[in-house]
């Protein structure tokens, strides 16, 4: 319903919501006030505290978007009853902002486990400057089942109500959930298989465990010593979602691999062989593109899934075998910033700003690799093999900066090295 943070929204996207007469649904629900159990106003409305009542219903409703399929519930414009379409006129909240901001904190507490994303914002519609409408909003959770530390129930949305769980419908949902988690290591076992499958034959080593080998060079000069390194950078949604018709969507133009300005210890990154980028070819339930360079190649891929991947190998000849590679600290992370940034995309054309991903990395070499690329870096050697790195989460906007900085660390903890500065990637919108 709204496509940006809820933070963001304004007052004319509110009022568009009534002259819209936007239905409740399964994922939408609309409160005239803050809900009270005596028929009365909350305490709120002339000054005092925020009622129980309201924190223990709006909890319920919460949790049962978080039970289900996620939604958005808007306190401060009322309903048709007949037609449950949004009518007006608006019953604005004093104070809404901090209103909001007590309601976020006291559901927050109320449910158990607690939820991975949820908004709770005031937005101003009144001209006295403070007063307005709540809404709040969660997606679906892969923590589910969520219950109500007051009264210990788990809540459920049926239709557009929010209903009690039975014991058999939470256990179900908990097997459910154990089987959505064995799926999510199932996909990224699945895209490292891939992976392997797409690198060079010649270069491929299954023994003892799969990852790469160096090869003398085939005819010519027969010192000459091919030594490969590749990486996989592989997000997954954390809550599931369908992308229809991935071809047509417009937001695959904007998934591009052009460089990212940085700042701090970065100043580009980019891939400095790069020099074709394919058009997006229609696979089975998926789209892929492959990318071209001097003596490396790439291939990116999108699910309906939202699974995003990208493959990239690099090549080095020389003569004789050289006792190291050699890989460009800001092209690794290039890899890895187009693959977050491809997530953030496709956050924004669902209308999912919040919508967390898995992010998993694997780095294969044939050869120990010098890590280089920063002005007065230390001295980095990562010895050969293959690494799959500790999983992230790809999460909040704000916090895509101390990823990039984790993975940064990580790579250089490889090469035995703990560096200490700062860095960040001006991202795009």
């Amino acid at each position: 319903m709204f496509p940006t943070r809820l933070a963001e929204v304004s007052a004319s996207e509110v009022l568009a919501v009534i002259q819209n007469e936007a239905a409740e649904t399964l994922d939408f629900e609309l409160k005239r006030a803050l809900p009270t159990k005596k028929g009365g106003a909350d305490p709120w409305m002339i000054g005092g505290k925020l009622g129980d009542e309201a924190k223990d219903e709006l909890t319920a409703e919460i949790i049962a978007f978080a039970n289900t399929v996620g939604g958005t519930l808007i306190v401060g414009v009322d309903e048709d009853t007949a037609t449950k379409r949004a009518k007006p006129p608006l019953f604005p909240i004093p104070r809404c902002k901090e209103a909001a901001a007590r309601l976020h904190q006291a559901i927050s507490d109320r449910i158990e486990p607690k939820l991975p994303v949820f908004e709770c914002e005031g937005v101003v519609t009144e001209t006295d400057g403070t007063s307005g409408i709540i809404i709040m909003r969660t997606l679906e959770s892969y923590l589910a089942p969520h219950r109500h530390s007051q009264n210990n129930h788990c809540y459920v949305r049926r239709n557009d109500r929010a209903e009690p769980m039975s014991m058999l419908e939470i256990q179900e949902m908990t097997r459910q959930k154990a089987r959505s988690a064995a799926d999510a290591g199932q996909a990224f076992k699945d895209s490292a298989d891939r992976f392997f499958s797409w690198l060079p034959n010649e270069h491929q080593r299954v023994h003892p465990y799969n990852g790469l080998q160096g090869v003398y060079q085939a005819g010519g000069d027969s010192r000459a010593w091919i030594s490969i390194w590749a990486l996989r950078v592989t997000a997954r949604p954390l809550a599931p979602f369908l992308l229809a018709d991935l071809l047509k969507q417009p937001w695959l133009t904007q998934i591009g691999a052009s460089a990212f300005v940085g700042n701090g210890q970065i100043r580009q990154l980019m891939w400095r062989n790069l020099k074709t980028i394919r058009a997006w070819a229609p696979r089975l339930r998926a789209v892929e593109r492959d990318l071209e360079g001097t003596n490396c190649f790439g291939k990116d891929r999108v699910t309906s899934e939202g699974l995003i991947e990208r493959f990239i190998w690099q090549k080095r000849i020389e003569s004789p075998k050289p006792r190291v590679d050699f890989l460009d600290i800001t092209e690794l992370l290039w890899n890895v910033a187009c693959v977050i940034h491809a997530a953030q995309v496709i956050r924004k054309a669902t209308a999912r700003p919040t919508q967390q991903f898995a992010l998993e990395i694997e780095l294969m070499n044939s050869d120990p690799l010098h890590v280089h690329g920063y002005t007065n870096a230390p001295s980095a050697t990562i010895p050969a093999g293959t690494v799959l790195f500790p999983r992230y989460e790809v999460g909040e906007a704000q916090d895509l900066d101390e990823l990039i900085l984790t993975v940064d660390k990580d790579v250089w903890n490889l090469g035995g090295q703990h560096p200490a500065w700062e860095l960040g990637v001006n991202w795009p919108p």
